[in-house]
């Protein structure tokens, strides 16, 4: 018995390797971003973990993360040679209700997806209770955003984790599970107080977008993530936005499991070697097996 398992592990784990190989084997002419560095980030709190949605300051030297237990947390990155080198002045805040509490069960406080509008307020988007609303500010008491009849279809646990925002103030949103056809990935846009299907992107079942943002340079960028059991895939994408239709698509960078943790929150800028950034944010699930890292990968000007 104790061979037969031996062998079964051994077989299962040459398996994880040659996926994990095989997911990494892209063709080069097609991985446009370079991975720069990871940061492992720790903090010996209860309240720590679980960031799935992330802003950075357009120089790369302050961060805003919402956590799956409703915390906003803002925090200044220090840099050596353009790498993170710590994570310091670490503050957060309760995202709370409408009514000014703090939601009383976990359901109620699922945060994933985070968005800055033009104007500086903060969009939120939530999955336990699926639902966007706005923040003056982290802490603030939010305002509701109109709903569209089509989310209703949206599955628990499996709603709108990517959201970005464009320079008009249009808010872009995606849900993690798909909303009609299997193979597409339904984008919905936000402007005047009313939703509208704005166009769609090809899905492959074994990624689900995850993180979004508008990058500088006007394209739409997604993170999506995967998930076998074993451990996670990760890639990301990016389209031109500019008409009715995305177009343009490139994929930036695909990595098997064991390379990142559970990456989830994605912001784009410009650095200042007017180089385009990826810096993206893992969910860690509170799970001791898992960790919290900041990762950043480059577009070459």
């Amino acid at each position: 018995m104790r061979q037969r398992i031996a062998i079964s592990v051994g077989v299962g784990l040459a398996a994880l390797a040659l996926h994990a190989l095989w997911a990494n084997a892209t063709p080069s002419s097609r991985q446009a971003a370079t991975h720069l560095a990871s940061y492992r980030w720790q903090i010996p709190e209860g309240w720590f973990g679980g960031f799935s949605g992330l802003i950075i300051s357009e120089d790369g030297t302050n961060l805003l993360a919402v956590s799956d237990r409703g915390q906003f947390v803002q925090a200044a990155l220090l840099r050596e040679d353009s790498q993170i080198s710590d994570v310091t002045n670490v503050r957060r805040a309760q995202v709370l209700r409408k009514n000014g509490q703090f939601a009383p069960r976990p359901i109620g406080r699922d945060t994933e997806g985070l968005a800055l509008m033009p104007n500086g307020a903060i969009m939120v988007s939530f999955e336990g209770q699926h639902r966007l609303e706005r923040f003056a500010q982290p802490g603030a008491i939010p305002r509701a955003v109109a709903w569209h009849a089509d989310f209703d279809q949206m599955p628990k646990n499996a709603g709108f984790e990517a959201i970005a925002t464009a320079a008009d103030g249009t808010v872009y949103a995606m849900p993690e599970a798909p909303i009609g056809a299997e193979d597409v990935i339904q984008v919905f846009a936000l402007k005047g107080g009313a939703w509208r299907k704005a166009f769609t992107l090809n899905r492959d079942k074994q990624f689900q977008p995850v993180g979004a943002d508008i990058g500088p340079d006007g394209r739409l960028y997604i993170l999506e993530r995967g998930f076998n059991g074993f451990g996670f895939r990760t890639r990301a994408r990016s389209f031109d936005i500019s008409g009715t239709q995305a177009s343009d698509e490139k994929l930036l960078f695909q990595k098997g499991i064991g390379r990142h943790d559970n990456l989830e929150g994605l912001s784009v800028w410009r650095d200042d070697q007017a180089r385009i950034r990826l810096t993206m944010i893992s969910d860690d699930n509170f799970r001791l097996i898992q960790r919290t890292e900041i990762v950043e990968y480059i577009i070459d000007p």
